[in-house]
């Protein structure tokens, strides 16, 4: 079972680009999965323009799903809330508006940044195993 497991993971840990362009791209996913109205078409769009590995970062994009989507609005207004608090508009819909934008934009970034570090980390540590023990995968 190990080795049909790593069988099905070679291809993508053959990725080719440096650790940086490969994290990149699945912290840029990761962004454009939070922000509302884009996705994992936007995101293949924006791996094809600008040259960044494709599947990552569709990858990226599909962590914020239908499951997970409520629960990134809800922390994206809690945010908003918290830090506009009386500079929001009087408003029902203007509040909960602009509350979420601006807290999805700050967990976008975030999440993204995160993203991009830890697959910077994982890319690292396999492809530093890899060199060590080529044998392995």
């Amino acid at each position: 079972m190990r080795e049909r497991f790593k069988r099905r993971l070679k291809p993508l840990l053959d990725f080719k680009g440096s650790a940086h362009q490969l994290a990149l791209a699945f912290g840029l996913g990761i962004i454009l999965g939070v922000i509302p109205g884009t996705g994992a078409i936007a995101a293949a769009t924006c791996a094809a323009i600008l040259r960044l590995n494709l599947p990552l970062m569709v990858a990226g994009a599909l962590l914020t799903n239908p499951v997970t989507v409520p629960f990134v609005y809800l922390g994206s207004y809690l945010l908003g809330e918290w830090l506009l608090g009386k500079w929001l508009p009087a408003g029902f819909l203007a509040r909960l508006a602009v509350g979420t934008l601006l807290g999805n934009l700050i967990l976008a970034v975030g999440f993204g940044f995160l993203g991009y570090l830890l697959a910077l980390g994982f890319i690292a540590r396999i492809r530093a195993q890899r060199a060590r023990h080529p044998t392995l995968m």
